[in-house]
This record gives C-alpha cells, structure tokens and sequence, in this order.
C-alpha cells in the first residue's frame, strides 16, 4: 500500500505546466511487454518536431517525421529510450521495457536444474553412519535361523555330529568409500572376529557336546557399488562381495578325536562369511540409496499467498575420482490463477558447472530454476493486483493526494520478472509493469498509467540452512504514459521516479529460499554460497557436523 501512496502523492499538481514542449516523441518498435531475440534491433517510432534523436545515447538517423536507431539488447530486462530536443528545447523521451534472450517452453521439467556432489567428505560420514548398522545384535538374532550350521554321520553312523553357532563378536567395523571412475569401491573391515559355536552328538557310543571357536584378526569384505538414476528415482546396485579373514584361526581341542574337523571348520567358516556377506547385500544398497535420496531438495512453500510446490527428480548420476555426482531435474506447480502468456521462460545455454569436489556436499543451482519458477509465478498471477474503494481493497484516503474519493488501481505485469548476471552481478529485473490508475470525478484528473521497469543487486547468501536472495536497493526507470492529471508526462515521471520504494515490486524474488542439500540425519556446520564462473549456476559448498 505504501507503494501506491508514493504514486499518488507525486501526482498531486494543483496547474498544468506553462511551457508545454510542442514536440512528441513516439517509440513503435519495440512496443513495450515484447518478447525479443538477443542481439542487435532496430528501434523506430515518430518524431514530430524533434531534432536529434537518439536511442540508447547513440544517435539514430530521423527523416520526415520518423526515426530509426540500432541499439544492442542484452539477455534480460533492456529499456528502450528514445530521447530528443524539440523545437523549444525542452528535452522528451519515451521508454519502452523489453525482454531478451532464449526462451524455454513452460512445459515439462527444467533439465540440469540442479547439480549435487558428495565428496570425500560426506562419503566418509556416511561410512560413519553405516558403521552404526552393522551389529552384532542383528547378527546374532538370526542364529536361530542357520542353525545347526553343520551335520553329519560317518564310519557307520559311529559318529554323529551337528554343530550351533551361539555367538558372534567383533569390535566396531569401519565402512571406506573408495569413488572411481563409473563405480564406488567399498571395504569394510570387521575387527577382532570371533565365533562361538557348540559341536554336540555321538561318538563310539558315547554322547559329547565341546565349545569350537574360531577367530580372524579382521575380516574384510570388498564390493564395488553402482549408482544410477531412472524415473527420477536412485538405484544402488552391489557388485560381488569377497572376504577375507586376516590371520584366520580355530580350535577344535575339546572334541572326540573320531571327529574329522577340518570339514566341520569349512563349514562354519563359510557359514560365517556367508551371513556377513548378506548382511553387507541387504544393508549397504538400501542405506546409501536412502542416504543419496535425502539430498532431493523438493519442497513447498508460498509465495505472495500462492503454494508453490517443487518437485525434483534425478536424471543423472556420475561416480568420479572425487565422489559421486548428482544431476536433478525440477518441476514446478503454482496454481493458475492469471492469463499471461510469452514465448517461454527465459532460459540460458547451460552447459555444466564447475561444482567444488572439496566441500562434503556441493551443489549448483541453474537460473533456469530460478526464471521457471518466476516465470510460473508471473503466469499464475501473483504480481497482477487490483485494489478498489468499492470492494474495500483501497481505502479512500490513498486518493486524497489525486483529490479524489472513490476509484482503482490496476497492476499489470506484462514482463515476467527473471535473473540474470550483468556485468558479473546477480540482478533481478523487473520489465513493463504497468501501473494503471483511475479515479472518476477526481478534481485533478481520472486517468493516470505508468510503466516501471526495475533493476536490482541480489546477494546470495546462506542463513538458517537455506539459500536466500537478498535484494539491493533498486534502480527504477519510469515512464508515464497517459495522464488527465494536468501535467506533462516527462515531469510526471521525473516527479515519480525519485518517490516510489519499487523494492516491494520485488518480493516474490525477495521471497525465495532454497534449503540447503544435507545427508538425511546429519546437521550443516557451515554453508557458503557463490556464483559460478559460467555466469548461470549459483554455487553451493556445505560442511557436515
């Protein structure tokens, strides 16, 4: 509201200007709201008793009654001005606000939106986290399960043998994540093994039941893991999984000496691997894909009111020297609730971006991401305002500056707000929104209509474990168009630009927030944000606790 005060009290005038300038200037091509190619236009209109025009500071060539210029848009928001001296001297302008660049059709997924890497830093806390799962609680629940884990008869039944595992103990494994090229080489290492186990039956008519246990300094299990990515969902496979037994041993003393232990020692030993072997296939894949998963950074949140939902899906992964590389793709819904259209949002030549292989997570958000989103928001709406006296919307005391009691006022966004670099900043641009405001029977006048155009710095910074724009102050350029206010356009723009706080035009960018990637039950320590050399990903680096 505080915004449309500003504008009404720079219109109040109580005369119309005595030195009207008798010369109008008209800018035809481009027309304000268009959509254009990046590059070189030509910029035309009319010219009725100007001398000297130019476009953009560069003189443009004027021949009965009209003028034409060259003026080199760049990607974004660019505003048009021709400008020139009439026959009284007075100085005139016209602007108009338009769009340049490659357009995205608004269907479908934003592709590459997101980039994520776990590096060696974040692969070892999820060691850490596996290390926590492998127990010998678990093991040794399902005994009952495999037992007798050895039985057999020889010299005629003579011998009657069946053996029970009864525990199995070992100290605190260690999970290591070895990444290399296509696959993630895994070695866990089982200290101190020991096992427990009870051979009992017959031997020469006599019944026996002795304690058999056999040891490993460690064992070592290897396998290489594969991580890929369909439908928007991770798969983690497990290659074969080898063991070895460092400085295996066993003592089979107590038993009958009939007993051939060699076999009864084979058995159980490979019983042993064998469960460890399963306990590695059945715990490993599920945890690093759940773990890998958690990095999904889908959301909802609301923006000026609206939900918006954000739905990422993984279309890519990449296993290197350095961990594991993530490519995710978003779509967005935002209910529809405006009549916009444009050839697209706009988009960028990608390509990929150098995300840090230092940090325990990394990541690289496109501004593909951002100007989709913005481009939804703008299609759906939420920057189309109307306020009126008569359904309460406006209170009346916003016209008293016009002298007026009762009327509206219309906001029309005809250009999607987008983000760009210029000039190797982060900027939000606002493009030919039009302020249109009438009040009938006002004593000043019932008719005013501007356009705004507006730029302004935006600092990426990470507060509260979330990606946040932070927004300067912006640098407006108006234009008014049509006013029954008793004053002449230019000075009503001049009078305007310099009373209007427009950085509330920019909240819906002001608004964003992206969390920042985290492995799923593990806190940020530290988060840092930065923009990419490629002028379009802005660069995440996080460190775990």
């Amino acid at each position: 509201m505080l915004f449309f005060a500003f504008i009404l009290a720079a219109c109040e005038k109580e005369e119309p200007a005595a030195d009207v300038p008798s010369g109008k200037l008209l800018l035809l091509s481009p027309e304000g709201g268009e959509f254009k190619g990046e590059g070189e236009i030509s910029a035309s209109g009319k010219a009725v008793n100007v001398d000297a025009v130019t476009v953009n500071g560069v003189e443009a060539s004027v021949d009965a009654g009209t003028f034409e210029g060259k003026v080199a848009l760049e990607r974004g928001v660019n505003v048009v001005e021709a400008r020139g001296v009439d026959g009284t001297g007075h100085t005139i302008f016209v602007r108009n606000g338009v769009m340049s660049g490659e357009y995205e059709a608004a269907e479908g997924d934003v592709e590459d939106a997101v980039y994520l890497r776990v590096n060696e830093g974040g692969l070892t806390r999820i060691g850490e986290i596996a290390t926590g799962m492998l127990d010998t609680q678990t093991i040794n629940a399902s005994l009952g399960a495999v037992n007798p884990v050895y039985s057999d008869s020889y010299l005629w039944d003579t011998v009657v043998i069946a053996d029970d595992i009864e525990s199995v103990s070992f100290d605190e494994p260690s999970f290591d994540f070895e990444p290399r090229d296509g696959a993630l080489g895994l070695t866990v290492t089982i200290p101190n093994l020991y096992v427990d186990t009870l051979a009992y039956g017959t031997a020469a008519g006599f019944d026996f039941s002795s304690d058999v246990s056999m040891s490993a300094s460690s064992a070592v299990l290897t396998a290489d893991l594969y991580v890929s990515a369909s439908n928007g969902r991770l798969s983690v496979d497990i290659g074969e999984v080898t063991v070895d037994l460092k400085d295996f041993a066993y003592d089979t003393s107590l038993l009958p000496g009939t007993i051939e232990d060699y076999i009864l020692v084979d058995t159980i030993r490979a019983t042993v691997e064998e469960m460890l072997v399963t306990q590695i296939n059945d715990m490993v894949p599920p945890l690093l894909d759940e773990l890998l998963t958690s990095l999904d950074p889908s959301y909802s949140t609301e923006l000026m009111g609206l939900s918006v939902d954000l739905g990422f899906g993984f279309s890519a992964v990449d296993i290197d020297d350095d961990g594991i590389a993530l490519t995710l793709d978003l779509d967005v819904k935002i209910p529809p609730t405006g009549e916009h259209s444009a050839p697209g949002y706009l988009g960028a030549d990608l390509g990929t971006p150098d995300v840090d292989t230092h940090a325990d997570i990394a990541g690289a958000i496109s501004d593909n991401l951002l100007n989709r989103m913005l481009y939804e928001a703008w299609a759906g709406g939420l920057l189309d305002i109307t306020l009126s006296t008569e359904d309460g919307s406006l209170s009346a005391l916003m016209l008293a500056p016009l002298k007026a009691t009762e009327g509206t006022i219309v906001v029309t966004p005809l250009l999607p707000p987008v983000i760009v670099e210029r000039e190797g900043e982060l900027q939000a641009q606002l493009g030919e929104l039009l302020v249109d405001i009438n009040t009938p029977g006002g004593a000043l006048g019932d008719h005013l209509l501007a356009s705004v155009n507006a730029f302004a710095k935006v600092e990426v910074t990470v507060e509260d474990g979330e990606l946040k724009l932070e927004l300067g102050a912006p640098e407006v350029v108006l234009m008014v168009r049509e006013s029954s206010m008793g004053a002449k356009d230019e000075e009503m723009t001049n009078l305007v630009e310099q009373a209007i706080p427009f950085d509330v035009l920019f909240s819906l960018v002001g608004d964003f927030s992206f969390p920042l990637p985290v492995l799923y039950g593990l806190e940020i320590d530290e988060g840092a944000a930065n923009r990419d050399d490629s002028g379009v990903y802005t660069g995440l680096e996080v460190s775990l606790k």
